[in-house]
């Protein structure tokens, strides 16, 4: 849901010409008696995957008690093939079912429609302000809806000459991708695409987090710790630094190694603050790696860990913590350990970002950094460093302004 055009979605180029056209009257009659209506109960079930033209698994779970009428149409499909894909894994009650786009429309791009129901745009209206509500109760959500009229986007033009100058420097992702112009080659043109974030995807990405108006925030569920999800939180960040506030770039602050800091902290480790640095250099891998793999160590398999290079540190410098993780991850699955350790991220920058709001203070929201103008970076950096230790995780924003 985005605010405030709930008539307005993106769907697949052809999907809505193709539905009309080569989908059965009889079929469509299966999900309501008005055609036209059909067709549009089939374009909003579209519309819910448009996200994963974005993101790096096509698959998204959808409620299917709901959506039962038009998984079946759009699983049919016409002679030239089905529209969704359904994953058969999902379990009833504990585990939803999954959809995802066949390659037919995934290759086609996105259009906007405009719903012309009155039924289903009253509908979404209630999701809409159904969402509100929740954010507006949310201290990071509600606290991002007010930083969010202050906020001032680059342009389409002005990140591609961005984007060029940091692909000319060398400029890589925190995931260690390759950041690269794709020129119109597609992305299959070269041999470690997946190794590349491309220019060109980042803007559409940009495009569609902010071309009709920003994301409602939300909070995720259990599995990701409820951690906040905005236009702000999924973009890529060499565009996320170009945002300006009275025409001057936000200055961001973030934790030292936050989650190793707080593994120690839930598994009663010895070590206090570590940090990536640290961790380079007392085992010799270079400190890229040692970032890269800190950010998956701890969401890994038992088996995994075992393979990553930092398990020698930890099993050198903390066996005990080590063996409390192995023992939660056996009986509670291998996602406990970043479920927990999102849980407590999140505590503690609702804590940090209700102190800044009490001080007149608002800030964008990625996770375990925060964004904010550089007037008030030292008062964000500092409710970060008070607040942190507070909650027993001994750690520190990295830049002490």
């Amino acid at each position: 849901m985005r605010f405030p055009n709930v008539n307005s979605i993106l769907i697949p180029k052809k999907a809505q010409y193709n539905l009309r056209k080569y989908v059965s009257k009889d079929l469509l009659k299966t999900i309501d008696s008005d055609i036209d209506l059909a067709v549009e109960k089939c374009l909003v079930f579209l519309s819910n995957l448009a996200s994963t033209y974005y993101t790096e698994s096509k698959w998204k779970a959808l409620n299917s008690v709901i959506l039962h009428e038009q998984t079946n149409v759009l699983t049919t499909g016409t002679r030239t093939g089905a529209f969704i894909e359904v994953d058969k894994s999902y379990q009833i009650g504990s585990k939803s079912k999954k959809f995802r786009l066949t390659q037919t429309y995934l290759k086609v791009g996105l259009v906007e429609y405009l719903i012309k129901d009155a039924g289903i745009i009253r509908t979404r209206n209630k999701m809409y302000y159904q969402q509100l509500c929740e954010a507006l109760t949310n201290p990071i959500c509600s606290n991002l809806i007010a930083m969010y009229p202050k906020i001032d986007l680059p342009t389409s033009e002005e990140l591609l000459a961005i984007g060029k100058q940091l692909v000319k420097e060398g400029r890589c992702t925190k995931k260690g991708k390759i950041l690269t112009m794709s020129n119109k080659h597609l992305n299959s043109y070269w041999i470690d695409a997946d190794n590349r974030s491309f220019v060109e995807d980042n803007i559409r990405l940009f495009e569609f987090l902010t071309g009709r108006g920003f994301m409602i925030p939300s909070a995720g569920n259990m599995s990701s710790g409820g951690r906040m999800v905005d236009s702000f939180s999924l973009m890529p960040a060499w565009i996320r630094e170009q945002i300006t506030v009275e025409e001057v770039k936000l200055t961001e602050c973030d934790y030292s190694s936050l989650h190793p800091n707080i593994a120690v902290k839930l598994y009663d480790g010895s070590l206090t603050y570590l940090t990536h640095g640290l961790v380079a250099e007392k085992t010799g891998i270079d400190l890229k790696d040692v970032k890269i793999e800190h950010l998956s160590f701890f969401n890994m398999k038992w088996n995994d860990m075992r393979q990553s290079p930092l398990f020698g540190y930890y099993s050198t410098n903390e066996p005990d913590m080590l063996a409390r993780i192995y023992h939660d991850k056996n009986e509670h699955g291998h996602k406990i350990t970043s479920q927990k350790m999102f849980a407590v991220e999140v505590d503690i920058m609702s804590a940090v970002i209700r102190d800044l709001n009490a001080n007149g203070v608002y800030v964008l929201y990625v996770y375990d950094a925060l964004l904010c103008e550089e007037k008030d970076s030292k008062l964000v950096a500092e409710a970060m460093n008070r607040i942190i230790l507070e909650y027993g995780v001994m750690t520190n924003v990295k830049n002490d302004f």
